[in-house]
This record gives structure tokens, sequence and C-alpha cells, in this order.
């Protein structure tokens, strides 16, 4: 199965809220567990009450061991429920060292934990910086989202860090758009596009933008672990926006697989 793997950019949170909410809506047929590879450390445990271990660092321990046997997550995930919906989280230590020391054995050369064929990993990757140990997570990627506002200063960060993004990821790129900003997705795609076409120079690379997420208080406050899941909180106007964007990616991620089990790793590009 694909790897998807979601970061943020400076002044844009949000990014572990919406990668859960991601993870709770996506199709159950995928099998989709989130795995917090944020060098900075995790969020999910202490929002969510869950336990410390088993952890990121217990995932690498075992995939040292098995190299990526996917029944490793029947072991080190916990289950993060929201209501009838239990999502399988394998949790980041609170402290950022244990999981920069953790997430080079999640990618060193043949490891297929983060890549196993019988689920879909969504991977909470943190604020993108070039000298972030989850880089190799983001050139693994099939698809990688970064998170940003749509506002002055979110486009001038986002252009700032494209050509750099670029270079790290092998798969596609897509800019969602949280809530807040000033433009739509129409005026941030033109704009973007034509900053790669021209300043950067490489008119084939594929930027696709989505969104913006609704501003939603009560599904923020859900997935942060601050309210209790009700019968039909799939319906928050955030759920359902994640819940259209997970079915938009999801040919992207399997169109992404099927050329890299091709071995040619080339994208439609549309």
């Amino acid at each position: 199965m694909p790897l998807l793997a979601m970061c943020s950019l400076k002044g844009a949170p949000g990014v572990t809220t919406a990668a859960l909410g991601l993870a709770a809506v996506a199709d159950t047929s995928a099998r989709v567990v989130l795995v917090e590879c944020d060098p900075a450390g995790g969020d999910l445990m202490l929002r969510h009450g869950l336990a410390a271990k088993p952890n990121l660092v217990d995932l690498a321990s075992a995939a040292r061991g098995t190299g990526g046997d996917p029944a490793v997550y029947e072991a080190v995930a916990q289950e993060l429920a929201l209501d009838d919906r239990a999502v399988p989280v394998v949790v980041a230590p609170a402290g950022g060292a244990q999981s920069r020391a953790a997430l080079p054995e999640l990618t060193r050369a043949g490891q297929l934990v983060l890549i196993p064929p019988d689920r879909l990993v969504v991977a909470d990757c943190g604020r993108f910086e070039v000298s972030s140990p989850a880089r190799p997570v983001l050139a693994l990627a099939d698809v990688v989202v970064v998170q940003v506002r749509a506002t002055a200063d979110g486009l001038a960060h986002i252009r700032e860090h494209l050509g750099e993004l670029l270079d790290v990821v092998t798969g596609r790129l897509v800019v969602l758009l949280g809530h807040g900003g000033l433009y739509g997705e129409a005026d941030v795609a033109d704009v973007l596009g034509q900053y790669v076409a021209e300043e950067l120079m490489a008119p084939d690379a594929h930027v696709t933008v989505r969104g913006p997420l609704p501003e939603d208080r009560r599904a923020a406050a859900l997935l942060s672990g601050g309210l209790v899941a009700g019968r039909r909180w799939q319906r928050l106007p955030l759920l359902r926006a994640l819940h259209g964007i997970a079915g938009e990616l999801a040919p992207l991620l399997m169109t992404a697989r099927h050329d890299e089990d091709a071995g040619t790793r080339t994208e439609t590009r549309g």
C-alpha cells in the first residue's frame, strides 16, 4: 500500500489534526495506520491519553529485527477511539530526541515498514525543514501533503520552500490550504504554477492545491482530544472536507504505487 506523508510550514499549525482527520475518514479497506514521524516529538499520546509505550522507538526496534514485516503494527499500534471508529496510531515520545534517533531506522535501504503491502500509512512529519530527520520519509512517500495558510506570509513561505520540497519529494506534492486564508484554491494554484515554471524552471513539475479547510472548532477540539466524539462526528464540516480530500488523494496514491511497482515511478501529470 502507499505512504502518505504530511508536513507543515512555519505559521501553519494543525498538521497533526489534519493527519488524524484524514486517517479517521479514510476508507476502512485501506487499513490505515497513523505514524507520528515528527522529529520534534509527538502530540497524540498526551492529547488523547494514550500509553507512552509502545511508540515510534518500538516500531523502529521491531523493524530492525524483522526487516519491515507489516505484522509489527499489530504489536506497536494503539487504538485511538473516535466513537465508532478506532484509528491505529503509532505515537512518538513527547520529547524529540528519541524520535530523531528512531527515524533513520524506518527509512534505511531495504526497509519496508512504512510501505507495508496491506496498509496505508499516514506519516505525520511535523514542520518541514531542509535538515529535518523526517526528510527521508518525505522522499519515500507516494504523496506528500504540505499544509499552509493562504495568507501573504503563508504563500511567501511555500514559495521559499517549494524548490526544496520538489528536490525532496519523489511522489506527488499536494498543497493543502488551512483555514483562515485570504486566497482560494485556484488563485494559489496559479501563483505556485507560475512560480514553478518561471522561477524554478521546472515545467514538468506538478503541484496540486486543495482546500481551504473550513474553520471548525468542534472538529478541531475532537481531533485534539478536547471533545468526545458524538454519533455524527463524521458530519462535522472539517471531517466532511477531509473525507473529500481523502477521496481525491486515493487515485494519486494508487497511481504512484502502481508506477513504482512497475519500476518507473513515473507520475501522471495533469
